[in-house]
């Protein structure tokens, strides 16, 4: 009886331990059907390389840049633009119209007998005999300086000895106002009667010689030197 018991006893117990290996089995393993090779279980890719290598240890982060860290200054606000003043148009102005150029006065008529010596121009005497009379420079010399004497014409006393004048006696002599010469000889030179004449005053005789033109029958121009600029201009004066 005590062998049964006992042979009782250990079959609940291989059959509790059985039970508890069928057990732990189910939950761990899938069921395996019978007549068919156990599988073992494929790991997942994760943990496959999970296991195969471990994971590297992440690099540390680099330190923050020191201008990170501090706090940075506020940015100023830009300056508004230099308001730029607007020049005015600048408007063309027309030029001012030209002034009208001045009329010429008109040119005084010509004198009484004068027309023709303008037109005739300067000109050279044909003798001493067609300037035989008396000359000065003006109307009122003629009054002041010459007299008649004798039929003919003198100086009048005292004689002014500076005086623009003269008087042609004859061909071959002239009265000055301070000398009296006599003509050696005329010839005509470059449009003007050129006179040589021997010139006697209070002290000696000298040597002339003068260029002798005509503006008109009663105006002529003399020169010693025969330059124009230096000539000067006499008048006939009436008989």
């Amino acid at each position: 009886m005590s062998r049964w018991l006992w042979a009782l006893l250990a079959g609940v117990v291989l059959v509790a331990i059985a039970a508890v290996f069928w057990i732990d089995q189910t939950s761990v393993l899938p069921p395996v059907s019978r007549g068919t090779t156990p599988v073992a279980p494929v790991p997942s890719p994760a943990s496959t390389a999970q296991n195969a290598a471990p994971s590297a240890p992440s690099s540390p982060s680099p330190p923050a840049a020191p201008e990170a860290a501090a706090p940075r200054a506020p940015t100023p606000a830009p300056a508004p633009p230099p308001k730029t003043t607007s020049a005015p148009p600048v408007v063309a102005q027309e030029p001012p119209p030209a002034p009208a150029p001045l009329a010429e006065p008109p040119l005084p008529p010509p004198a009484p007998g004068r027309e023709a010596q303008e037109v005739a121009g300067i000109y050279a005497p044909k003798s001493l005999a067609q300037l035989v009379g008396t000359w000065a420079y003006s109307a009122a010399d003629c009054e002041r300086l010459f007299q008649r004497r004798g039929g003919g014409w003198a100086y009048r006393q005292p004689v002014d000895k500076f005086a623009q004048a003269a008087i042609v006696e004859s061909p071959k002599r002239i009265l000055l106002p301070s000398a009296t010469c006599r003509i050696d000889g005329a010839s005509n030179v470059e449009g003007a009667l050129k006179v040589s004449a021997d010139c006697q005053d209070s002290i000696s005789y000298t040597p002339r010689s003068v260029m002798i033109a005509l503006r008109s029958a009663t105006e002529l121009i003399y020169s010693a030197s025969g330059d124009p600029a230096l000539a000067t201009t006499l008048k006939k004066c009436a008989p």
